[in-house]
């Protein structure tokens, strides 16, 4: 090899040290990156030459710069955001729902409750007083705003809810439309070749993903050209270059729900923000919501029940103490509606919801939504009244099989929440009309509600009832909670596994730096000898 060929070794020593240098300082400048991935320049011999008495080396060549990344933990880390957002979501929305049922202090439900029937037990001490009766009616109007407050606040949580629903579904598709174009990026670069090249494009989707995790569960997978496709409730989101867009669909209350290639996957997603608000939702509809009504229209029934069988100082009897029960009745069809829902039998009336459905041969079922019991069935004739537990429906119209409706006697129960009568002489007070004020027989069997036990909330007392949607309120905070903590530890355990492998120490950065600059000025040296040589060469 002449003199020139030490030129060659000592040029291939500064651009590969040049490299190291940019790469090192790429790792400082990122040290505070989050998801960005420490990278080392790999360095290779280069190919020697064949010279008399065997191979003479050429230098130094990089061959790539490699991302020191560990799959195994990024995939455990991604599952992670998945739990951690779920616990979230809940923690955030089960925490409101636990203040709404705050109990501490005297402004809760169940100080109004036990108010208003200790009123009636003080009315039957003198079933004649005007005091008492007068005193009884501020306290079902405290029971009444009281109530009305809360569902108001839980009917809050659950719109609040549904909009953060929305919102979390425009963040998955922009944030899909962002790992689909980086897949391009990655796969312009790469040429499904060198799968190290586009590491800083590699780290910038890798961050997308973590946060496409902490809003909604999915699974992916990385195809041979680098591209990286995502599965949301087994439909494809992003598929290469290319997205499908999450929808959102909204039932006849309101709820939203969530599409994707045109199919129903609300009830795969359990995971992420949008898995935690959708749980969250559920539990209150169906759990707080639902069970507050419940107690409120037990109150209505059971006490309009006694005082309808009572008598008012004026005589009169009949009269309910709260506005009478309301059905609402809602479904979908495109021939037929329910033109009216009425109840027909207060005591037959479970407060219970229920569906009807059809069949091919247009009979119609009614099915009990709680204990999933047939309550009844038969041949559907437009107009024809359909009765079942104390309700009579009317149905009007065509049906189809695909037909379906919903009865409730506890949607409005709260709503229509509220005192019937508004003088203190209509409290039926009296189980007989003779001899006026008569006897406290009514007024006794009201009072008692407070330890009767009570077949719609499963034979309990209507306080030890609330106390139960109290105790169910405070435990799913605090597990949410206690979840939250145990995810957000692990979490951080993960990420800790993460920058062991892939973090940037400045320290080691920095004995790089020493490193490749020591190395640069060698080269450089060797150039400078080279050249001293080559002169004295032709100076001769």
């Amino acid at each position: 090899m002449s003199l020139f060929g030490l030129f060659d070794i000592g040029k291939s020593a500064m651009l590969a040290s040049q490299t190291a240098l940019n790469v090192t300082s790429h790792n400082i400048a990122n040290v505070n990156t989050p998801g960005f991935s420490r990278q080392d320049v790999v360095l290779s011999i280069s190919t020697p030459v064949s010279v008399k008495g065997g191979l003479l080396g050429r230098g130094v060549t990089v061959t790539g710069i490699k991302s020191n990344y560990d799959s195994f933990i990024q995939t455990q880390l991604l599952g992670q955001h998945q739990n951690s957002g779920r616990s979230v979501a809940l923690d955030k929305t089960l925490s409101q729902v636990e203040q709404i049922f705050n109990e501490t202090g005297n402004t809760g439900l169940l100080p109004a409750l036990a108010e208003f029937l200790n009123a009636w037990q003080d009315v039957s001490v003198n079933p004649e007083g005007q005091t008492q009766r007068t005193v009884l009616l501020h306290k079902a109007g405290v029971l009444v705003s009281r109530a009305r407050g809360m569902e108001q606040g839980l009917v809050d949580i659950l719109k609040n809810t549904n909009e953060e629903i929305g919102a979390t579904v425009d963040r998955i598709n922009s944030l899909a439309r962002s790992i689909a174009s980086l897949n391009e990026k990655i796969l312009q670069v790469e040429g499904g070749v060198n799968l190290n090249t586009a590491s800083d494009l590699r780290d910038q989707r890798g961050n997308l993903m973590a946060e496409l995790g902490r809003l909604t569960e999915f699974s992916y997978f990385e195809s041979g050209d680098g591209m990286v496709n995502i599965m949301v409730g087994m439909r494809n989101l992003v598929s290469g270059k290319n997205t499908n867009a999450m929808g959102l669909l909204t039932d006849a209350a309101g709820a939203r729900g969530i599409s994707l290639d045109g199919i129903n996957i609300t009830s795969r997603v359990t995971k992420g923000e949008l898995g935690g608000l959708l749980a969250a939702r559920d539990y209150v509809a169906s759990g707080a919501l639902n069970d507050l009504r419940k107690l409120v229209a037990s109150v209505t029934k059971e006490v309009n029940l006694l005082h309808a069988g009572g008598f008012s100082l004026d005589g009169t009897t009949g009269n309910n103490f709260f506005n009478a029960l309301q059905l609402t009745a809602t479904g979908s069809s495109s021939g037929a509606d329910i033109t009216s829902a009425v109840i027909s039998d207060l005591s037959m009336l479970t407060l219970n919801e229920y569906r009807v459905s059809f069949d091919a041969a247009s009979n119609y079922y009614v099915y009990n939504k709680d204990s999933g019991s047939l309550a009844a069935s038969g041949a559907y004739v437009s107009g024809n009244t359909i009765s079942f537990d104390g309700i009579d429906i009317v149905i009007t119209g065509a049906v189809s099989q695909l037909d379906e409706f919903t009865v409730s006697p506890l949607t409005a129960a709260v709503r229509n929440f509220g005192a019937a009568i508004s003088s203190p002489s209509q409290i039926a007070a009296s189980s007989s009309a003779v001899e006026l004020p008569g006897n406290n027989a009514v007024a006794l069997q009201i009072a008692g509600l407070a330890f009767s036990s009570v077949s719609d909330i499963g034979g309990m007392a209507l306080t030890d009832f609330y106390r139960g949607i109290v105790s169910a309120a405070g435990s799913n905070a605090r597990a949410a909670s206690d979840s939250l903590q145990f995810d957000e530890n692990l979490l951080a355990e993960i990420s800790n596994m993460r920058e062991s492998v892939s973090g940037v120490s400045l320290d080691e950065e920095a004995v790089n730096l020493i490193k490749y600059q020591r190395a640069f000025e060698a080269g450089a040296r060797m150039i400078r000898v080279t050249d001293e040589l080559l002169q004295a060469v032709l100076n001769i």
